[in-house]
């Protein structure tokens, strides 16, 4: 299990959330979700509410929860440490891992901490893609 960073600003906590919900959607075997700017907003925001965890995230809160993810998910290809981001150079943002040769449950067993678990990021992944009309969502081809 991951550590609690040093410093919780809002920066760490929109860095820490974008990676969970990356490897949470991937592990609901969806390759990528629409990148119309309303749509990534308004699901973030409903399943954020249904979540059991966004309280161990304090500075994500509000009307502005989503919109704080959206950013997030924007910048997350340039950060450094990660264990995943979002690709979001085409019709749809596609989340990845970042690390060559780690699986969805390793990185989300070295994400986890005393905030959300594997689980829980796996429980979000599932709430956050049910937001979706099923158009809006890239399935891994089978």
């Amino acid at each position: 299990m991951g550590t609690l960073a040093t410093v919780d600003t809002k920066d760490h906590q929109v860095k820490h959330v974008v990676q969970g919900v990356a490897l949470g959607v991937l592990a609901q075997d969806v390759d990528g979700v629409t990148s119309g700017k309303s749509d990534v907003e308004f699901a973030f925001n409903r399943a954020w509410r249904l979540w059991d965890r966004t309280t161990e995230f304090p500075a994500i809160t509000g009307i502005a929860a989503g919109n704080l993810f959206w950013l997030g998910v924007r910048r997350s290809a340039n950060r450094k440490g990660v264990y995943a981001a979002w690709d979001t150079s085409g019709p749809w943002l596609t989340p990845y891992r970042v690390i060559e040769g780690w699986d969805i449950d390793d990185c989300l067993d070295e994400l986890a901490d005393d905030r959300a678990s594997a689980s829980d990021w796996i429980d979000f992944g599932r709430l956050y893609v049910a937001e979706f009309k099923p158009e809006h969502l890239l399935h891994k081809a089978e």
